[in-house]
């Protein structure tokens, strides 16, 4: 045969096979009297008038009206039994907004490919199907406010469901919407039975978390269903998005459909005594329920666990009271607050008794005054697996405060020399070798003419004011006893020090540079930098400086930026920086 004559052929062949498929496709039912048009893949009357969406999101209009009405076609092999609902999207303004700016600068990989995509629904209404006898069904007819984009659901006890999208071209304000026809589609999930359970420890309690293994390319499309998982299957769609765990038994299986199709789902099952077993990744078939064995002894090798309960009270220092409002939180493993009683007595049952759990005393914020002991504080408990019940007792550390007491004349002096934010407070403790270092401390409360340190421990403190990271200013030292619960010590602001300034100059010409960014740290790194700017001759004042080093950076647009960790021996020597951009 030439290959003129195989051209022919192959044309008359496609011809038939598109003819019989046109005649064997199923065709939805007229839309009403007289012939329909299409209406972006939707279908109307001739006489409905059309109408533009309006660029904003409208409100949904009352569904008594029944002025305009939705429907579609559900195909199946038998009768449709179940549910369905309409989803009524609409595009909100500052969304169309950044899409058209997105596209209007050429950047059209940002966001979806079309504008209706970020229409997202803001209203389910529930949908009546009538059951064709010859299986499958007709959705609605059911009255729908105008939207740009319409969503369908329906979905039958067995997990087959029907998902469909609609975006008219033009809302309509009457007639009748057909969204075509909707093919059933088989879920995607797993049927999860235990085994292997040991009868000295098994509870038949367990709980499963799951976590979607998604495959990049395939996401999107994977991600599209989580609407009919929120549907169909709101516990599954708690467990995927919200880490919520799902109860599992030994009596019976239990069943996770439908699931998106993703590549895998990622399961860990945790004992009724809070042992959790390592990840077990579950590859999935898409529109395949398959059964997935799990194996107790496998999945917990060393046993199950066992739980035991936890006695104990909660004191404030040396003291025989509790911390007032306090509470305690479990941090590992996490659970619901512990309250505690008036003689500060707690009771924690179902502990781990095969690991420590830590727990965190929280102490309500003080309405008044000084708080009296740290916010939170954390306590750990290692069990002894041989016991069922444990008993402790935890004290929270009581605050000692150092008093910072400054006169009229000092507070002047110290604000006159801050720069913003300064003036900053710190507190330091003196070593055993005769050293300072600095001392957390969670509280710095200005009171009137003072500021109120809390400490958690005895020792020999001194508190700095700094006016700038390189203007410090210390405190006497006074030392703090086991039992003092407050000392005070006076600040006495100095005058001495080094006046000192930066000048930037051109390294080019040797011209002075305006609005050069100066940048000065001192010794202590959680001591905040102060910044400006140089004025028309380069110069940028840094003010009297008594610190024991200086760190100086200057930067410029179009220049490289220059820097000295040695400023200090100049501002000693000559009191000038000199820098060079």
């Amino acid at each position: 045969m030439s290959a003129r004559s195989r051209r022919g052929a192959q044309v008359l062949v496609g011809a038939l096979l598109g003819l019989g498929l046109w005649w064997l496709w199923p065709r939805a039912p007229e839309t009403g009297a007289g012939s329909g048009r299409s209406v972006g893949g939707a279908r109307s009357s001739e006489a409905a008038p059309r109408v533009q969406v309006p660029p904003g999101s409208p409100e949904p209009r009352s569904q008594e009206s029944g002025a305009l009405l939705l429907r579609a076609t559900l195909l199946g092999e038998r009768p449709f039994s179940g549910e369905a609902r309409v989803g009524v999207a609409f595009i909100s303004e500052s969304d169309r907004g950044e899409w058209e700016e997105a596209r209007r600068a050429g950047e059209y990989g940002a966001g979806p490919a079309r504008l209706e995509e970020l229409a997202n629904v803001r209203q389910w209404l529930t949908a009546p199907v009538t059951p064709e006898p010859r299986g499958g069904g007709t959705l609605g007819p059911v009255p729908v406010p105008a939207a740009h984009r319409y969503r369908l659901l329906a979905w039958e006890q067995d997990g087959t469901f029907h998902w469909g999208d609609l975006v008219p071209e033009g809302t309509l304000q009457a007639g009748v919407l057909d969204a075509g026809t909707l093919r059933a589609t088989r879920p995607t999930g797993l049927r999860i039975r235990l085994t292997g359970a040991r009868s000295d420890q098994a509870s038949g309690r367990y709980l499963l978390s799951l976590s979607r293994v998604v495959d990049p390319v395939e996401v999107e499309r994977a991600s599209d269903l989580l609407p009919v998982v929120r549907a169909v299957s709101p516990v599954l769609a708690s467990a995927l998005e919200d880490e919520t765990p799902i109860p599992l038994s030994l009596e019976q299986e239990t069943l996770l459909q439908p699931l998106p199709p993703d590549r895998a789902v990622r399961l860990s099952v945790r004992s009724d005594a809070g042992r959790e077993s390592e990840p077990l990744e579950v590859p999935l078939r898409e529109g395949r329920v398959e059964t997935v064995v799990l194996d107790l002894a496998r999945l917990f090798p060393e046993g199950e666990g066992t739980a035991i309960e936890l006695r104990g009270r909660l004191l404030l220092g040396s003291s025989e009271r509790a911390p007032p409002g306090a509470h305690l939180e479990r941090v590992d493993p996490p659970g619901p607050p512990v309250e505690l009683g008036a003689d500060g007595r707690f009771s924690v049952p179902g502990l781990p008794a095969w690991r420590a759990s830590r727990f965190a005393a929280v102490l309500a914020p003080a309405v008044s005054g000084r708080p009296v002991a740290p916010r939170r504080w954390e306590f750990a408990f290692t069990p002894d697996a041989r016991a069922p019940e444990a008993e402790v007792t935890w004290r929270m550390p009581a605050y000692r405060w150092l008093v910072l007491r400054m006169d009229a004349f000092a507070r002047g002096q110290l604000e006159q020399k801050a720069r913003r934010p300064y003036p900053v407070f710190l507190l330091q403790r003196r070593e055993s070798s005769g050293g300072w270092r600095l001392q957390p401390a969670e509280e710095f409360l200005r009171e009137e003419g003072q500021v109120a340190v809390s400490l958690l421990e005895p020792g020999t403190y001194r508190v700095l004011a700094a006016a700038s990271p390189y203007a410090l200013h210390e405190s006497a030292p006074v030392e703090v006893g086991a039992r003092d619960t407050e000392r005070s010590v006076s600040l006495l602001v100095r005058e001495e020090g080094t006046p000192c300034e930066v000048r930037v100059r051109s390294a080019a010409t040797g011209q002075p540079v305006y609005g050069a960014l100066v940048t000065a740290a001192g010794v202590h790194g959680s001591l905040p930098p102060v910044r400006g700017h140089t004025d028309a001759e380069g110069r940028w004042r840094l003010g009297q400086v008594h610190a024991p080093s200086l760190h100086v950076e200057v930067a410029q647009e179009g220049a490289n930026p220059w820097s000295s960790r040695e400023a200090m021996l100049d501002c000693q020597r000559s009191g000038i920086i000199d820098a060079r951009l």
